[in-house]
């Protein structure tokens, strides 16, 4: 009889809630995702981070009266949300270009985990999809691969959905060079950027068309987006040739590689751009005269010394220290974006492909 007593003063037994289910989805912008919330969080992962949204019978204020509460950290791509009324409730989410719209609803067994992901490369859903990528959007992506190594340094915590790669590729041009210094993808706008070292090894400046450096991966060809390129390559820098005098020398003459001499105004150094070999004399007023040879050349050997010095003694006469600083190559820096096809499809171009640059640089370029 006691055992029975206590069996009827034991309380009911509380009926254990669902656990809800999970759920994985591929992203589509044509269709609202029906997402099933309750008294549980909901938890949705976007394949992007998230740019806005904006929603209808929603709050973020955990003392407003909704249907809906909304918990996201910005710059993340998860947002959370779980009911706090029967209702329904809606929201678009903003990525790059699109939006993504959900209805939420009222359910005693919520969707606990919501995933979506991009459709395959390959697959029917992936080939129909285009890229839509503003100015702004742009201009943005450009700056996130200008300071992606100074972020990374300063929060390398910081995990960023930019691929990178370093192949210092070299193509060769006639009078000039073209490097592959850095590449950037940006796999949500299946964009492309690329930080190109341009070198020019001639006498005289070159122009190219920043808008016409084409991108080349197998046969096919792909122009710019933007392009933030100087159009000119520099001209080499000249040698330099430097000295120290004794102090009775009145007149410093050089004779170039043609056999031309001209007398230098100052008493410090010189320019000179051609290649070839050189004679310099230093004179005093009474014609006494003290004679250096040396050579400019470019480019410069690996076994030669560079700048190439020729000393004398503090007391000696004439030249004392002759100083030459071979010619180097100009050169400049920019940054070159590649955004889908010309028929505003995606490209899905790997970061690993075999990149070249085709860049027409010439001395005068046509308009």
């Amino acid at each position: 009889m006691a055992s029975t007593a206590q069996a009827a003063d034991q309380p009911p037994a509380v009926e254990t809630p669902p656990v809800g289910v999970m759920k994985k989805l591929l992203l589509q912008d044509t269709t609202p995702y029906e997402v099933a919330v309750g008294a549980v969080p909901t938890t949705i992962l976007m394949p992007f981070p998230i740019d806005g949204m904006d929603g209808n019978g929603i709050t973020t204020q955990a003392h407003t009266v909704a249907p809906v509460f909304l918990q996201h950290e910005q710059g993340t791509r998860f947002f959370s949300v779980k009911a706090l009324l029967p209702g329904t409730a809606d929201l678009n989410v903003i990525i790059g270009e699109r939006v993504y719209s959900f209805r939420f609803y009222y359910s005693e067994n919520p969707t606990r985990t919501l995933s979506i992901s991009e459709p395959k490369k390959g697959s029917s859903i992936a080939q129909a999809r285009r890229i839509s990528v503003t100015p702004k959007r742009l201009h943005d992506i450009l700056n996130d691969a200008k300071t992606y190594f100074v972020i990374k340094k300063q929060h390398p915590e910081l995990q960023r959905s930019i691929e990178v790669a370093a192949p210092g590729k070299v193509i060769e041009y006639p009078g000039y060079r073209v490097v592959i210094d850095q590449v950037f993808r940006f796999d949500r706008d299946d964009t492309l950027v690329f930080r190109a070292i341009f070198i020019n090894d001639s006498d005289e400046p070159l122009h190219y068309k920043p808008q016409e450096v084409g991108l080349r991966v197998g046969r096919n060809i792909y122009w710019p987006s933007f392009a933030q390129l100087p159009g000119e390559i520099p001209a080499r820098n000249p040698a330099r040739v430097t000295w120290e005098l004794s102090p009775e020398i009145e007149t410093v003459a050089i004779t170039d590689p043609e056999g031309r001499t001209a007398e230098v105004k100052t008493k410090k150094g010189a320019l000179l751009s051609q290649t070839g070999r050189y004679k310099i004399v230093a004179s005093t007023a009474k014609r006494r005269t003290d004679t250096l040879y040396f050579s400019i050349n470019y480019p410069v050997s690996a076994d030669e010394p560079n700048p190439l010095v020729v000393s004398k003694g503090d007391r000696d006469f004439g030249i004392r220290k002759l100083t030459v600083t071979q010619p180097e190559a100009g050169q400049n820096i920019g940054y070159i974006t590649y955004t889908g096809t010309s028929d505003g499809r995606r490209a899905d171009i790997s970061i690993d492909n075999d990149f070249l640059l085709v860049v027409d640089a010439r001395k005068e370029v046509s308009q």
